[in-house]
């Protein structure tokens, strides 16, 4: 007996099935094409723009995303530099600042518009944001282009209100996809993520609260970082220094409240002044901490009282980014002849207190240049970013990443040290 035919319904049941099947199957090869497309993002090809490449923390961080690059076999980035013109490109280049082959140049202007700042980021798979000094800019617009196009982002920005209009970002870089992290480097950043770990541990052993993190720094003349951190820091004297009281911001007199702290081996004791530090207001937050002050000092003991000295200045001159950068930049000759008989070393320290301060966790990091350690540093909250697994879409603090980005980060910056406790 022949088989009746198969019903209507029975056809159209079948088919419907078929049709299933078919965009399940279709569902699950575009999650693989997709995740696909994720590793051959970071593994192959992937444009990397630093920022501000042509200046000495720039270039540093571009030699170091090429150094991570090279020892890493699934790691292919095409770095190149940001910049307002090519004879800074060339000039960088001379000087050694930059590879002279491998490296192009891309013209960026910062206060030329989103529409040329898209431009210049098209293709690109990573932004790092170097260019400072960041004093008196108000608009994080290559930020807020990175966004628009869907490319992770990492700064240096030691502005805190410029950085505190980033994160009004927040919920659009969320939307995008897009993981950037602001106030990135050595300090802030690094330091930031040692009082999050100093903190963490004087809670576990104390079993009291953190109350205050007291942050110092120490860096030999200029670091080798050259004009921009002597621009930079003309600019800090003219901005009060926030520090955080009971738990409310509190602005005090920049270069005041003389502290003589210890960094250790190969440091030893230095003098240090308040200077403003978004790792105050950041950490301060984040961290939930009532109490935070930044100090700063450096070599010779001659630049310090000129430092104070500089205060006497208008503030309206001192505050003037032009102005400044072209002081530091007249005062190179002499700076470059002070940084070779101080050397270049950078050190840091973070110390966490109960309220009683019965019980302290001091944590230190000290590198032989600060030019050659910021630069690790930012390449490694950049490729941190960039790898996707443990900073999320968003717009984050170096205080507010995850352990396990943390970690990661503090590993990297523990190359090359001279003193590592955290």
């Amino acid at each position: 007996i022949a088989p009746s035919p198969p019903s209507r319904s029975s056809q159209l049941l079948y088919r419907r099935s078929y049709a299933m099947r078919r965009v399940q199957v279709a569902a699950s090869c575009l999650h693989v094409l997709l995740c696909l497309a994720r590793m051959l993002r970071v593994c192959s090809g992937l444009n990397v723009l630093v920022v501000g490449g042509s200046g000495r923390v720039g270039g540093s961080t571009l030699r170091w995303l090429q150094e991570y690059s090279s020892r890493d076999p699934n790691l292919d980035l095409k770095c190149n530099v940001g910049c307002r013109s090519q004879s800074s490109f060339d000039a960088a280049v001379r000087r050694g600042v930059i590879p002279k082959s491998g490296v192009d140049f891309v013209p960026v202007d910062l206060d030329g518009g989103d529409d040329k700042l898209i431009e210049a980021i098209d293709g690109c798979g990573l932004v790092v944001h170097t260019a400072g000094p960041f004093q008196g800019r108000k608009d994080p617009a290559l930020l807020r282009c990175c966004i628009a196009k869907g490319i992770p982002y990492v700064d240096v920005c030691d502005e805190y209100d410029l950085a505190v209009t980033s994160k009004q970002m927040m919920e659009d870089a969320k939307a995008a996809g897009v993981a950037a992290v602001v106030s990135s480097g050595i300090w802030p950043g690094v330091s930031a993520l040692m009082a999050a770990e100093a903190k963490a541990k004087l809670e576990r052993n104390s079993g009291e609260q953190c109350d205050t993190l007291d942050f110092s720094f120490f860096t030999a003349g200029t670091g080798n970082a050259g004009p921009t951190i002597v621009s930079a820091t003309f600019l800090l004297l003219a901005t009060p220094a926030l520090t955080f009281l009971g738990g409310k911001p509190f602005e005090k007199e920049p270069w005041t409240e003389r502290r003589e702290v210890d960094f250790g081996p190969g440091v030893g004791t230095k003098p240090v002044w308040l200077l403003d530090n978004p790792d105050v207001p950041t950490t301060a937050t984040a961290l939930g901490v009532s109490n935070a002050s930044s100090r700063f000092g450096t070599d010779p003991l001659f630049w310090n009282y000129l430092f104070g000295a500089m205060k006497a200045i208008p503030k309206s001159l001192l505050y003037n980014r032009d102005a400044m950068q072209a002081f530091a930049l007249f005062s190179e000759p002499i700076i470059r002849v002070v940084d070779s008989i101080v050397g270049a070393t950078n050190a840091m320290r973070v110390d966490a207190k109960t309220a009683d301060n019965k019980h302290v966790v001091t944590s230190r990091i000290v590198h032989p240049d600060l030019e050659d350690c910021v630069g690790l540093a930012t390449a490694a909250f950049a490729l941190e970013v960039l790898k996707g697994d443990t900073v999320q879409p968003g717009i984050w603090y170096p205080a507010e990443l995850p352990q396990d980005a943390r970690t990661n980060i503090l590993l990297a910056a523990k190359e090359k040290t001279i003193s590592y406790i955290v």
